[in-house]
């Protein structure tokens, strides 16, 4: 890897039209260190990062130094040659390849036999063994892709950065999909390329993250660099307010214990996915807590009662004039909002204004009867006095979606099921991918609404954050109810009871 390799940032800015996203950044990264790059959304992180990877350009004035010389990235093929490269949050794979073909892929002419087209799959595989090696990895390099875990194959992406000679690794929010034991996986692997003197940085919304990997963290707030400190040197409170800007208070609402009579009660249900029985009620007010740990069944639980899943038996009821009465999904869906976990995928309309993914779940609120003429005045009003509401971060209503932060895209989202103004909205991660500031904001207006008698159903694979927000949670395993704790008695040795005693029962 060689004592000089280092990088160094100076004076880099970027405009974009209407915004000063970077201004005059300067720091240096050390091999054999990660260094943690935080701040909240919009903070300039992933501008900085887009420049280093060659997809931006800096403003003029900037430099980017390499072990001491200038070099200029004008494209992604220039920020490889220069060894950087990306391990993304979103695993890059070819399911249908096996591990071997995955690591090489970026340059299967080189592999070819001389005057011929087919490969030298021998001498591939001893090479793509060498980087698996060098992580003391365990995968077959002859395994097919797709029958592996997301944990292995952020393994062999990683690896695939290496067969391209990356010696500058940017790690952007890669334990979003991984299980605890994946993440443990991980981490293990950087302290490997860490030991071997590679440059890392680490970006991640959970500090708890950022506190056990990183040696040294530099602050981004408003395209500045705003504080750089050796991790012994700070606390997860100081680093919070240097990310905001301000100190972070804790909720200004103390939840109220006496909640509403049930409003939707699930009964015996089983779906496709969801073979076991499953029961539970709602309150009217309550923010219900669904926890477990990956592959519980969380998800498929919601799939099934919202009939993105089939529904095989079981029968849900909903309250009427403070009476259950059975009622199908297609009437239910009247009465209810659904957040999705992915909101790039199916949350929103990226490539539309703000305000019209707002008003997308209530058209007929702004149509005229009979007709299907839209008022787009009235939409145009009501989009702006929800961002208003949910505090929306935008220079107005007719902005794309895609230009948002992840925490305002969120918070569009939130705004899009206010309008409706549903009786019970069922959140899946809520808080998933937004900054810590966001997340603060989200939950308060989760409380908010919950005061004013909406119902929510929450699934959160983050256990502080669930138990921040939930006056009960119920705990699944392997698609089975297997807990219900009360706030009062929250604890994670308490949400890990039934899961421990499923796993002693085995």
């Amino acid at each position: 890897m060689g004592e000089q390799l280092s990088l160094e940032f100076k004076n880099i800015s970027k405009t974009f039209p209407g915004v000063k996203a970077l201004s005059n950044v300067s720091f240096k990264a050390q091999p054999g260190k990660v260094c943690g790059l935080v701040g909240v959304n919009g903070a300039g992180k992933s501008t900085l990062m887009n420049i280093l990877g060659g997809i931006h350009q800096p403003d003029e004035g900037g430099e980017i130094l390499i072990s001491g010389q200038r070099v200029v990235i004008e494209d992604p093929k220039a920020a490889t040659r220069n060894g950087i490269a990306f391990i993304q949050q979103e695993v890059q794979a070819f399911d249908t390849m096996t591990v071997y073909e995955n690591i090489l892929a970026s340059d299967l002419d080189k592999w070819c036999k001389k005057k011929s087209l087919i490969l030298d799959r021998s001498a591939m595989k001893a090479e793509a063994q060498k980087y698996l090696d060098a992580m003391d990895s365990r995968i077959d390099v002859e395994t097919p892709v797709y029958t592996l875990t997301v944990g292995d194959k952020q393994i062999i992406q990683i690896a695939r950065a290496l067969s391209q000679g990356g010696r500058i690794l940017l790690f952007d929010e890669p334990t979003a999909s991984l299980s605890d034991h994946e993440v443990a996986m991980l981490f293990e692997v950087i302290r490997k390329l860490k030991a071997q003197g590679y440059i890392i940085f680490y970006i991640s919304h959970f500090l708890d993250e950022i506190f056990e990997m990183c040696d040294n963290i530099v602050v981004l707030r408003d395209g500045r660099v705003v504080g750089e400190a050796g991790i012994s040197d700070i606390n997860k409170e100081k680093l919070v307010e240097m990310m905001l800007g301000y100190q972070l208070e804790g909720s200004a609402h103390t939840r109220k214990t006496e909640l509403g009579d049930v409003i939707f009660q699930a009964e015996h249900i089983s779906g496709e996915k969801l073979p076991k029985d499953f029961s539970f009620a709602l309150h009217k007010g309550e923010i219900l807590g669904v926890w477990g740990l990956l592959g519980s069944g969380r998800s498929e639980l919601f799939n099934t009662i919202l009939g993105i899943d089939k529904m095989v038996e079981g029968k849900l009821l909903f309250s009427r004039n403070g009476t259950l009465a059975e009622i199908t999904q297609g009437e239910f869906y009247k009465h209810i909002g659904y957040l999705t976990e992915g909101r790039h995928y199916d949350g929103l309309f990226l490539n539309m204004p703000i305000g019209q993914n707002i008003t997308s779940s209530n058209l007929d609120e702004f149509s005229t009867r009979g007709l299907g003429i839209l008022n787009t005045a009235k939409e145009h009003e009501e989009a702006r006095r929800l961002m208003k509401e949910v505090n929306v971060k935008a220079v107005d209503e007719n902005m794309k979606v895609s230009k948002l932060s992840g925490g305002n895209q969120q918070k569009v989202i939130i705004a899009k099921w206010f309008l409706k103004d549903p009786e019970i909205l069922f959140m899946d991660e809520p808080t998933k991918g937004v900054d810590v500031g966001a997340k603060n904001e989200i939950k308060e207006l989760i409380f908010q609404k919950a005061e004013n008698g909406t119902s929510f159903v929450v699934i959160s694979s983050e256990l502080e954050e669930i138990m921040s927000l939930c006056d009960r949670i119920i705990v699944i395993y392997e698609g089975r109810l297997v807990g219900e704790v009360e706030k009062a008695d929250f604890s994670k040795e308490n949400l890990m009871k039934g899961i421990v005693s499923q796993e002693e029962g085995r």
